[in-house]
């Protein structure tokens, strides 16, 4: 037979005080001096107690929980992302609850639902790559649960965010590319739902005709997120009758792609094809060549997300409706020889 947990009314009973002095203690209230807290904390070890938290989050009407939904985990910039996340939501007595759409708007949309169900105190969300629609996210708006976006956002939502200076980012990446020599620089892209997509597009051709260049449709490709994606968009740029020799990718995981391709059609990197990644997951270290990439600071994107969003539920209601704000963070170049040309 299981054994019950043990209760507040039995820890009071031991200590000889009352359950609201123990429920008191237990939260840490001020009312309670410290040696009372001490026993009662004492006392809940030596007997086993571990409190009922959604028992406690109904009747404070908080969880202590925060949900956090991205597109995947097994992503590096996503996985140093939640690190941040954990690490502050831990540091301020709060619970993480993760959920994965895998890029799926049906799946975000559940899991949005199941999150705004489960009690949480507030949400933070990176949009999957097929949302196109935002009455789930602004629904969890209209109920009053705080909703925090990062990396992947979209101006409809009226929320704060925190993200990468993307524009000027893929601006840098281009302008790092025409500096080695690169005459023809192609683009692989992904979803043009997502803005994080269209931004660093848009630096890709800022970047183009500020230097002279004309935008050509033949050197801009979209494919999927994958490292395979990128090496049959690679394939179909190289075997164009006029190709680039020189690829600004969307991110990493293409460039990864792409130096594999070339890798396989006999390209020389980089003496005639110069690649460019972003988001400075580890694998561009170790790729032979390695290769150059926007350094993202994701951990600190993580981070500062974790924390802005615990001080909007924190916030007194007689402070009023918190602000809307974008906090934006800026990447750094990398360079290294995928694009070292002598």
């Amino acid at each position: 037979m299981l054994r019950k947990g043990v209760t507040i009314k039995e820890l009071a009973k031991e200590l000889n005080v009352s359950i609201a002095t123990v429920s008191r203690a237990l939260r840490s209230h001020p009312d309670v001096n410290k040696e009372t807290r001490k026993a009662v904390l004492e006392m809940a070890e030596k007997l086993g107690y571990h409190p009922n938290l959604l028992a406690s989050g109904l009747s404070r009407r908080k969880s202590n929980i925060i949900g956090v939904l991205v597109p995947t985990i097994n992503r590096q910039f996503w996985s140093n992302s939640i690190s941040g996340i954990e690490d502050v939501a831990n540091e301020m007595g709060y619970t993480v609850m993760i959920c994965q759409s895998g890029e799926s708007l049906e799946k975000e949309k559940k899991n949005v639902d199941i999150l705004a169900n489960s009690m949480v105190d507030g949400m933070l969300i990176a949009l999957s790559k097929e949302t196109n629609c935002y009455d789930h996210l602004n629904h969890v708006i209209e109920r009053g649960i705080p909703l925090l976006m990062f990396e992947r956002v979209h101006e409809d939502i009226h929320c704060s965010s925190i993200l990468t200076d993307d524009f000027n980012g893929a601006m840098q990446a281009v302008e790092h590319l025409i500096s080695v020599g690169c005459k023809r620089i192609a683009h692989i892209t992904g979803s043009t739902f997502l803005d994080v997509c269209r931004e660093r597009k848009r630096g890709y051709e800022a970047a183009l005709q500020m230097h002279g260049f004309d935008i050509e449709d033949a050197l801009i490709t979209t494919c999927e997120f994958t490292i395979e994606a990128g090496r049959e968009a690679l394939r179909r740029l190289m075997q164009s009758p006029n190709p680039p020799d020189g690829v600004f990718c969307f991110a990493d995981i293409l460039a990864v792609g792409a130096v594999s391709g070339a890798g396989d059609l006999g390209i020389d990197i980089p003496k005639k094809l110069a690649v460019m990644g972003f988001g400075n997951d580890d694998i561009t270290r170790y790729m032979k060549p390695s290769i150059s990439t926007m350094s993202q600071p994701s951990y600190d994107i993580g981070s500062s997300a974790a924390r802005k969003l615990i001080e909007i539920i924190e916030m007194d209601e007689d402070e009023g409706e918190p602000e809307i704000f974008k906090t934006v963070f800026k990447p750094s170049l990398l360079v290294r020889e995928s694009t070292a040309r002598v």
